[in-house]
Order: C-alpha cells, then sequence, then structure tokens
C-alpha cells in the first residue's frame, strides 16, 4: 500500500503544474497579458532588443512605449496571489520585489525604439478573473548599463 501511496503522489505532484496552466489557458487576458509582456528568462536579458521584439511580438506600432518584463512566469501570476487559495480582483498592487524591465521607447515615426533597461519596482492590475491583466506604473529602483 505505501509503495501505491508514493506514486500515488508523485503523480498528483507532476499533475499540478499542468492544471494551472491549464486555468491560465482558459483565461485570454492572462495569456495575452504574458504574450506581450513576459521576457523568458531562458535567453540573456542583454540579448533582447526593442525593435526585434516589437515586431515579432505585434505590439501596435503607435504606441509611445512598451513595457516587457524579465522574469520566471510564475513570479507575475503569484502578483494576485492573496493566499493559497485566492486571488485578489479587480485591485492595483504593488509587486514586492523588483523586476528587471526593458523598456521600448519610441524614437520616430517609423517605428523604431530605443532600449531601456531597468531594476524597478511594478505595479499590475490584478483583473476580475484574479490574474494579472495590465501593468498600471513602475518606479525606477536602478538603470542597467548595456
Amino acid at each position: 500500500m505505501a509503495p501505491t501511496l508514493k506514486v500515488l503522489g508523485s503523480l498528483l505532484a507532476l499533475l499540478f503544474p499542468l492544471c494551472g496552466l491549464l486555468v491560465h489557458s482558459q483565461n485570454l487576458s492572462w495569456r495575452e497579458f504574458m504574450k506581450q509582456h513576459h521576457l523568458s528568462t531562458n535567453w540573456e536579458f542583454s540579448k533582447y532588443k526593442c525593435n526585434d521584439l516589437m515586431r515579432e511580438r505585434g505590439i501596435p506600432k503607435d504606441k509611445n512605449y512598451h513595457i516587457f518584463i524579465y522574469t520566471l512566469w510564475h513570479k507575475i501570476e503569484r502578483i494576485c496571489l492573496r493566499n493559497w487559495r485566492d486571488r485578489y480582483r479587480n485591485v492595483y498592487i504593488w509587486a514586492p520585489y523588483p523586476f528587471k524591465t526593458l523598456k521600448c521607447i519610441r524614437k520616430n515615426s517609423k517605428g523604431n525604439y530605443k532600449d531601456y533597461k531597468s531594476y524597478s519596482y511594478i505595479e499590475f492590475h490584478c483583473s476580475m478573473n484574479g490574474f494579472v491583466d495590465v501593468v498600471e506604473d513602475m518606479r525606477l529602483l536602478e538603470d542597467i548599463n548595456n
């Protein structure tokens, strides 16, 4: 019986993260937010460039600036968690820790962007579904030199 419980426990431990991904796949604003703002930590931060990102991600060219966040995806997901089973809904929350950010500022009407990298505290909006959907504000902590 004990080996069966170990196998069952291991199986549940492996399936638990997949359940979280299933929930996120149902939430279009969460998925869209991550597509437009999240930078994977699989690449070095220094390799990301605004002109490439803005084109690849399909960010509208009429925006004066856009913010990308370089972190593990679950750090953004946990911003709206109140406790282990409840979420903040329709509120603004400052993250308790700074993120590496890439702010793309439009240089001209041709859609070229200047890279501005920093460590910043970020204020997020938690949607009615309890997931981050907007970067509302930023407080600069430190510039990152290229």
